[in-house]
């Protein structure tokens, strides 16, 4: 069976740890994970940032697709959005609300930046489950506000908010979970019952959760080939548009 990786990173760890384009891609390799979806988290320069991730794209065509990483606090916020999709040919927009430091129901500036971003076609992957400015509840607001822009929303709410994350998402028929770093097994079921296999997607968050573990928590929970064919594959392949 086919493995997609929709949410991992690039770059320097806030442990200091430092990694490569060819480190993701040979150690995700080992577990038969064939295609990868990165943004870069590492510093405080979207512009930096995001020239890493379109020089991993270079390297890798075909494997590693790129997520444009935009601060809507920045003034070039839109001119970035406009070079990742336009210029870089990216596969979505990334925003994390916790790193970035802001609160989404209280930045105006999204507005303007997802009418940009729906020009495009792209999905958008928001982190959600860091309280209190990460939550899914806001993230949800800004779903029912642009139907027409597919949500994933990373880690179906971590620790804090996963049975939340499927309750303020089950009637949005555009917003996705993923499932890396969320180890509550009744979550992972619930989401499989309520949201569907068709609205989850695989993810490993490398370099901060284990490939294995990611991988293995979905046999030990039994669930059935057909519906790992959507989380594994299949709904990556759909938000990636191939």
């Amino acid at each position: 069976m086919k493995i997609y990786d929709i949410h991992s990173h690039l770059g320097k760890t806030s442990s200091g740890e430092e990694n490569t384009s060819t480190d993701i891609v040979e150690e995700l390799a080992k577990y038969r994970i064939t295609k990868i979806g990165i943004s870069s988290l590492s510093g405080t320069s979207t512009r930096v940032q995001n020239d890493t991730i379109y020089k991993a794209m270079q390297e890798y065509p075909g494997i590693i697709e790129g997520y444009g990483f935009i601060n809507p606090k920045a003034s070039d916020a839109i001119e970035e959005v406009h070079k990742c999709l336009d210029e870089y040919k990216m596969n979505g927009i990334k925003f994390h609300s916790w790193k970035h430091g802001y609160y989404p129901d209280n930045t105006p500036s999204l507005n303007d930046i997802f009418f940009e971003i729906a020009k495009y076609g792209v999905h958008v992957q928001t982190h959600v489950g860091t309280a209190p400015i990460s939550t899914p509840y806001v993230w949800a607001e800004y779903a029912k506000k642009f139907p027409n822009i597919d949500f994933l929303f990373t880690h179906t709410g971590y620790y804090e908010f996963g049975l939340s994350t499927i309750e303020a998402v089950k009637d949005l028929k555009n917003v996705w979970v993923e499932t890396s770093g969320q180890m509550n097994s009744e979550v992972l079921k619930k989401s499989i019952e309520i949201l569907g296999p068709e609205r989850m997607a695989f993810g490993v968050d490398w370099p901060y959760k284990l490939v294995n573990i990611e991988i293995e928590k979905f046999f030990e929970l039994n669930i059935p080939e057909d519906q790992l064919e959507y989380i594994f594959h299949k709904n990556a392949e759909y938000l990636w548009r191939m």
